[in-house]
C-alpha cells in the first residue's frame, strides 16, 4: 500500500518561530516531531506538534534544532537546507525503521560546504514504489537509492544524510577511516535476479523437491510418521526429501 506518510519516533525539540510566525521573529517554540512526509523532488516534511496546541505540518528538516545555542550554519535557509539534507525525495512513499544496530551510535556527516560534523544516530527513513499500477517516475527502485539517516548533531542541527557521507563509530570492532583520506569504494549497482536461470534446473538436484527422477529413487530405510524417507543411489549421497 502506497504510504505519503509515516510515523517517526517522537522527537522533543523546538521549531525556529521563523518558521511559524514570520522571518522577523528569531525565537523557538518547543514541541514535538512526530511524523514524516515524502514527495518527490521535494525535501523531507516533518510533522510537529507545539506546546501551544498546534500542529504544523510538512516543515523541512532545517526547521529543526535540540538546543537553544544551535549553530544557524547560514542566513541562506536554501543553504541551510543544503547543508542538512544532500537530496531531495526520490519517491512519494517510504518507511521508517530504527535500526538496533545503529541506534545511538556516534556518526560523522560529510556536508556540502566540506565540513565534517558529529552527532548520533536517531532513525532511518527510505522510500520505495508503491504502487505498481502507477508510474515509476522516481528513484527509489534504482540500486543507487538513497537512504536518509536522521541524525541529532552535536551542533543542535538535526541532520538526514545518506550513507556515503558518514563515518560511523562502534567501539566493539571499528577502526574510523582518516577524514582526510576516505576510502575509494564504488557503487555496486547491477540489479541482478536469483531466477535467471533454464526451466531444466527443475529436473536437477537443484530443485529441492525432486531431486532425482523418481523411477531411479530406491529406499534405503523405513520411515515413521516422524522420520521423512531416505533415498540413496550409487555414488550420490543421501538427501532427504522435503
Amino acid at each position: 500500500m502506497a504510504q505519503l506518510n509515516a510515523n517517526t519516533p517522537y522527537i522533543q525539540c523546538y521549531i525556529r518561530n521563523s518558521y511559524i510566525f514570520g522571518p522577523e521573529d528569531t525565537g523557538l517554540t518547543e514541541g514535538y516531531i512526530f511524523g514524516v512526509k515524502s514527495m518527490i523532488n521535494r525535501p523531507m516534511h516533518f510533522h510537529f506538534q507545539a506546546q501551544f496546541g498546534a500542529v504544523f505540518w510538512q516543515m523541512p528538516i532545517s526547521a529543526f534544532c535540540h538546543k537553544e545555542d544551535y549553530d544557524a550554519l547560514s542566513e541562506n535557509e536554501e543553504k541551510r537546507l543544503s547543508l542538512l539534507q544532500t537530496w531531495d525525495c526520490q519517491d512519494n512513499d517510504i518507511a521508517v525503521t530504527t535500526f538496533g544496530f545503529l541506534q545511538n551510535r556516534r556518526v560523522d556527516v560529510f556536508c556540502r560546504d566540506r565540513v565534517w560534523r558529529s552527532g548520533k544516530y536517531v532513525f532511518t527513513i527510505d522510500d520505495y514504489e508503491g504502487d505498481l499500477n502507477e508510474l515509476n517516475i522516481g528513484y527509489a527502485n534504482d540500486q543507487d537509492s538513497k537512504c536518509y539517516h536522521f541524525l541529532e548533531l552535536d551542533d543542535g542541527n538535526y541532520a538526514i544524510p545518506p550513507n556515503n557521507l558518514l563515518r560511523w563509530h562502534n567501539p566493539d570492532f571499528i577502526v574510523p577511516y582518516s577524514k582526510d583520506e576516505p576510502p575509494k569504494v564504488k557503487i555496486f549497482n547491477n540489479p541482478l535476479t536469483s531466477e535467471d536461470i533454464d526451466r531444466s534446473y527443475g529436473n536437477s538436484p537443484y530443485f529441492f523437491y525432486n531431486h532425482y527422477p523418481e523411477e531411479d529413487k530406491k529406499e534405503t530405510e523405513k520411515h515413521s510418521p516422524l522420520r521423512s524417507k531416505i533415498y540413496r543411489e550409487d555414488n550420490i549421497p543421501e538427501y532427504p526429501s522435503a
